[in-house]
C-alpha cells in the first residue's frame, strides 16, 4: 500500500471497481489520475500487466489486465502470478464460471459480500505447463483485444 497524499502518484492513473465494467475485463473511460481523483486514503499501486482484482461484491465480476502503471483502490487486489503461474493464465482463470461459482460462494457472510485473501489464494485449479499457459493466456487476450477494436468501429 502507498499513501498517495504526498503528491508523488498524482500523475499515475487511479482505477477502483466502478471504472471496470463487469465481467469483460475492460476499463471503462472513466479513468482519472490520483490527482484528479484527491485521494486521501492508501492505495494498492500496481505494475503494468498485473491484474486488478475487485474484492468487494465477486459476484460483480470486475477484473482487468493493467494496461500500464498505476494505484488502485483499496477494494481491489493486486494479483501476480507466483510459482510459475503465468499473468495471462491467471487472468483467464478469473473469467471462468469455476472462480466466479467460488468467488460468490465464499464471499457470502453478513453485511458487505467480499473476499478475502486467503480465500482467494484457496482457489484449486489445475494449470498447464508454462508453454501451454502462454498461449492460452496471450489466445484469449488477443480475442479480447480484437473483440475491443470491432466494438470502437
Amino acid at each position: 500500500m502507498v499513501n498517495p497524499i504526498n503528491g508523488e502518484y498524482n500523475n499515475l492513473p487511479h482505477i477502483g471497481p466502478g471504472n471496470i465494467e463487469s465481467f469483460t475485463g475492460k476499463l471503462l473511460n472513466n479513468v482519472k489520475t490520483v490527482g484528479e481523483d484527491g485521494l486521501i486514503s492508501g492505495k494498492f499501486q500496481f505494475e503494468k500487466d498485473d491484474i486488478i482484482y475487485g474484492k468487494i461484491n465477486p459476484q460483480l465480476g470486475k477484473y482487468v489486465y493493467a494496461p500500464y502503471k498505476g494505484l488502485c483502490s483499496a477494494d481491489s487486489y493486486v494479483l501476480r502470478g507466483k510459482n510459475d503461474l503465468k499473468q495471462t493464465f491467471l487472468y483467464t482463470l478469473l473469467q471462468t464460471d469455476k472462480f466466479y461459482k467460488y468467488s460468490v460462494s465464499v464471499s457470502m457472510r453478513s453485511g458487505m459480500p467480499k473476499i478475502n485473501r486467503s480465500e482467494l489464494s484457496a482457489f484449486d485449479f489445475i494449470a498447464p505447463t508454462k508453454t501451454e499457459q502462454d498461449k492460452i493466456g496471450t489466445f484469449i487476450l488477443s480475442i479480447e483485444k480484437l473483440i475491443t477494436l470491432h466494438q470502437r468501429k
